[in-house]
C-alpha cells in the first residue's frame, strides 16, 4: 500500500510539474507575440519616415536658413551643442530595439522651444510615443542647463568680472558703474494638480517667477527661477539671493568709488523699472507724475532707461524666439524652471558668438536710437504677443530710504552736468513711441 501510495504522489507531483512548464511557455509564447507589436506600425516607420530622419537632414543638407528657423540656430551651433549634451542623453540600443539618438533626441526638444509644439503634434511629426517625447524633452533641457550653465549663464565671481559688466555699460550705454538692469516676469504655467492658490498671482493666472540680471551684450548673468506666483514682486526682490549679496560685506562687487570727471564716491549700482523698491543699490526712476515740469529728472530717466532697455531687450528677443513662452507652459512649477533656465542658456549661448549674435538677434530685431533725430526705433520683438510672460508690476506703497532718494538726486545731478550726453536734450523733447 505504502509502495502504491508513493508512486501515485510522484505521479501527482510530476503532473503538476508539466502543468506548470506548459503555463510558462504559453506565457512566454503570448510575451514573445505583443514584444512583436509593442511598437504601433506607423511609429515602427521613424526611421524611413519621421521627421528627424528626412526633413530636418534634408535642412541641414540643403537649406541652412530654414534649418535655423526651425531650431534658432545653425549646423555649426547645433552640432557643438549636441556634442555638449551628448553624453547625458545618449542611450544604449538593446537586442530588441535601436534607441532614439541624441541628436534626434536634441532636435525634438529644440524644436518644442522653438516653436511651442505640443508634445502631441511632435509625436506625429517625429513618429515616437507622446510619453517617450514627455520624457525626452525633460531630460534634455536639464541637460542642456547642465552643460551650458557653468559657461554661459556664469554668474561674476570676481571683481574683474564685475568690473568689465559695468564697463560695457559705460561704453556702449554711458551708464558707468551700472552692474546689470534687472527684470521680473511671471511664467505663465496651466495650474498645477492640487497646488490650490500657491502659485495663483494677483494677475489672476498661475505661475513661477523669473528674477534675471542682464548685461550690456543683453546676456544674462543672474538668473533666480522657480518662486511661486503667489508672491509679491517686492517679495521676491527681498528675498532674493543678489539682495543679500549685493549688501554683504563679503561680496565681489567693487568698492565705491569716483564717477569719471568727479572726486565724490558712487556705488555699483544695478538697475530696474518702478516694480522695485529704491535703494543705494537699485536705481529706479522717478514717478512720472513728478518729472513734467522737471527736465533733470526726464533726463536721468532717459539715461537709466536707455540702459535698462537692455534687460527689455534680452526679455523680448527671447520671448520672440523662443515660441513656447507664446503661451502659458504646460508644466509642472520644476519642469517649467526647468525649461526656463535651458532657455536662458540657450539665449547667452547664441548671443555670444558673433554669427549667432547675428542670426538670432539681428539689428532690426532690437530697440535702435537715433541720436540725430532723437528717435527710438522700436525692435521687431515688440511685434510678438508673448503671453506666457507677463511684467512685474508697481502695486503701489514703495517707500523709498531717504539715502536712497538722495543718492538718486546725486546722480540726476551727474548725468546733467559732466556726465552728460550730446543728445540727451533733444531726446527728452521727441515724444516717445
Amino acid at each position: 500500500m505504502n509502495h502504491n501510495r508513493d508512486i501515485m504522489w510522484h505521479r501527482r507531483n510530476v503532473l503538476r510539474r508539466r502543468r506548470a512548464v506548459a503555463a510558462l511557455l504559453l506565457i512566454a509564447s503570448h510575451s514573445r507575440a505583443d514584444r512583436e507589436f509593442w511598437v504601433k506600425n506607423w511609429v515602427a516607420r521613424r526611421t524611413e519616415k519621421g521627421f528627424h530622419h528626412n526633413l530636418f537632414m534634408e535642412l541641414q543638407l540643403e537649406d541652412p536658413n530654414k534649418f535655423r528657423r526651425c531650431l534658432r540656430m545653425d549646423v555649426a551651433n547645433f552640432e557643438f551643442l549636441l556634442e555638449k549634451v551628448s553624453p547625458l542623453i545618449v542611450k544604449q540600443d538593446t537586442h530588441l530595439r535601436k534607441s532614439i539618438s541624441a541628436a534626434e533626441r536634441l532636435s525634438v526638444t529644440l524644436r518644442h522651444l522653438a516653436t511651442g509644439e505640443t508634445q502631441e503634434s511632435l509625436s506625429l511629426n517625429y513618429r515616437l510615443g507622446q510619453s517617450t517625447i514627455s520624457g525626452i524633452i525633460k531630460e534634455t533641457v536639464r541637460a542642456i542647463s547642465e552643460v551650458l550653465s557653468s559657461e554661459f549663464l556664469r554668474f561674476p565671481s570676481s571683481q574683474e568680472e564685475w568690473e568689465a559688466v559695468a564697463g560695457g555699460y559705460a561704453e556702449r550705454w554711458n551708464f558707468p558703474h551700472c552692474i546689470g538692469a534687472m527684470d521680473g516676469k511671471h511664467v505663465r504655467i496651466d495650474p498645477p494638480v492640487k497646488s490650490g492658490s500657491m502659485f495663483y498671482n494677483y494677475k489672476q493666472t498661475f505661475s513661477i517667477v523669473l528674477l534675471a540680471l542682464v548685461d550690456a551684450d543683453l546676456r544674462f548673468v543672474y538668473v533666480d527661477s522657480g518662486a511661486n506666483g503667489r508672491a509679491s514682486d517686492r517679495g521676491i526682490w527681498n528675498r532674493c539671493t543678489l539682495k543679500a549679496y549685493i549688501e554683504s560685506d563679503n561680496s565681489c562687487i567693487p568698492a565705491p568709488s569716483p564717477l569719471p570727471g568727479t572726486a565724490q564716491d558712487y556705488p555699483y549700482v544695478i538697475l530696474g523699472d518702478e516694480g522695485f523698491t529704491l535703494s543705494e543699490k537699485l536705481l529706479i526712476p522717478y514717478p512720472k507724475d513728478t518729472c513734467h515740469n522737471r527736465r533733470d529728472r526726464r533726463i536721468f530717466n532717459y539715461r537709466l532707461s536707455r540702459a535698462r532697455r537692455c534687460s527689455e531687450n534680452a526679455f523680448g528677443v527671447m520671448g520672440a524666439r523662443f515660441q513656447i513662452l507664446r503661451a502659458p507652459m504646460r508644466y509642472d512649477p520644476d519642469d517649467a524652471n526647468q525649461v526656463m533656465l535651458a532657455i536662458m542658456c540657450l539665449h547667452n549661448y547664441l548671443r555670444s558668438s558673433v554669427v549667432g549674435r547675428a542670426l538670432y538677434a539681428p539689428y532690426q530685431m532690437l530697440d535702435n536710437e537715433d541720436i540725430l533725430t532723437g528717435t527710438v526705433t522700436r525692435g521687431e520683438y515688440r511685434d510678438v504677443q508673448v503671453n506666457g510672460l507677463v511684467r512685474f508690476v508697481n502695486q503701489g506703497g514703495n517707500r523709498h530710504a531717504d539715502a536712497a532718494l538722495n543718492l538718486r538726486d546725486q546722480w540726476s545731478g551727474y548725468m546733467n552736468t559732466v556726465g552728460a550726453v550730446p543728445w540727451q536734450e533733444r531726446m527728452v523733447t521727441v515724444p516717445a513711441p
